[in-house]
């Protein structure tokens, strides 16, 4: 991210979103579609990222994430 090598977990929302976060938690991000690069997002979904993360690994029951997701294309 930003061009340097970094370890961190992606998690994948269907089609819609891909995230990541660094293995130490102190940076979390998407990929932003139109601009073809990753983006940061604010600290305030960090949570919410590990927390998809926890369910996806199935070390937490499904439940609702607050996330930002990217504006639907039209005709879509």
């Amino acid at each position: 991210m930003n061009g340097k090598d970094s370890a961190v977990e992606c998690l994948r929302l269907g089609r819609v979103s891909l995230y990541y976060q660094r293995l130490d938690g102190s940076e979390t991000g998407y990929w932003n579609k139109e601009s073809s690069q990753w983006q940061l997002l604010d600290s305030r979904y960090s949570s919410a990222i590990l927390k998809g993360l926890r369910i996806a690994r199935k070390e937490a029951a499904p439940n609702l994430l607050t996330l930002p997701l990217p504006a639907a294309e039209a005709g879509q």
